[in-house]
């Protein structure tokens, strides 16, 4: 008998694999002082995650047309290849990401989605801004006042991506007549959310963090992300970024209080 997911035409082994991916990459960008070294060291041991970006790998589905500015061959969808990277304690991690990403917004990679607004369209900012906190506002995540933190953070959007996709599978182990309404409603908004926000950017901080990080953890990352968002691209038919991106930090956008989303 089949299962109510693969009923529904539910791919329940690469919704949690991409979930997975997307956990690890938001991960890998936290800063260390939040206790990310130690998670990362425990991961080098769990074959799940390995198996979860070879899955994703070979689906042919997940093999975008083209790759656009930034973005970086399937290949680098490797998890051991950032694993490998890692520093051997977590001051030595620190210092990595201290020196890749300064101590400032406007640093040469800043990890945050206006800042690749040309400063000039403050307003363009502001709704970038309320548009990411309504789509966290949307499915029920809030952000938490723990570790303050803007809503456009890299950080923040992996983990809204991550959290979708639960959210997905929790739809689809729905015994209801709106199963597959839910499960729609979830996939929209993973599509939504990679092409107006993710798609257009991270290519771009990708390839500017594998440049800062040159030779350490975080080139390794940046390769890593490179490589996510062409494929998620690829599966979710989001077109490719055409238009050259680059930071714009002559001016902050407001900050937000908060940082990580809670359900």
């Amino acid at each position: 008998m089949k299962s109510t997911s693969e009923a529904a035409g539910f791919d329940l082994a690469m919704n949690m694999a991409r979930q997975s991916l997307y956990r690890f990459a938001a991960l890998s960008l936290v800063d260390p002082r939040a206790g990310s070294w130690e998670q990362l060291t425990g991961l080098r041991d769990d074959p799940l995650l390995p198996e979860a970006a070879a899955l994703i790998r070979n689906l042919p589905q997940a093999q975008p047309a083209e790759l656009g500015m930034g973005e970086c061959p399937i290949e680098m969808l490797d998890p051991r290849l950032v694993l490998d990277s890692l520093p051997d304690s977590e001051h030595a991690l620190n210092t990595q990401f201290e020196t890749t990403f300064g101590l400032l917004v406007s640093s040469p990679c800043p990890p945050y989605e206006t800042e690749y607004i040309d400063s000039k369209f403050t307003f363009q900012r502001s709704n970038s801004l309320a548009d990411i906190s309504g789509f966290y506002q949307a499915f029920g995540l809030t952000i938490t006042d723990r570790h303050p933190e803007r809503p456009d953070h890299v950080v923040l959007e992996l983990e809204f991506m991550a959290s979708l996709l639960q959210l997905e599978r929790q739809a689809a182990n729905q015994d209801s007549v709106r199963r597959e309404e839910h499960q729609q409603v979830c996939r929209d908004a993973e599509t939504l959310f990679l092409k107006e926000h993710l798609a257009w950017w991270v290519p771009a901080f990708a390839k500017l963090l594998s440049h800062e990080g040159r030779g350490g953890f975080y080139e390794a990352v940046g390769a890593f992300l490179g490589a996510l968002i062409p494929a998620e691209r690829a599966l979710l038919h989001v077109d490719i970024q055409s238009c050259p991106v680059s930071p714009s930090s002559l001016e902050r956008p407001e900050a937000c209080e908060g940082c990580q989303l809670a359900m």
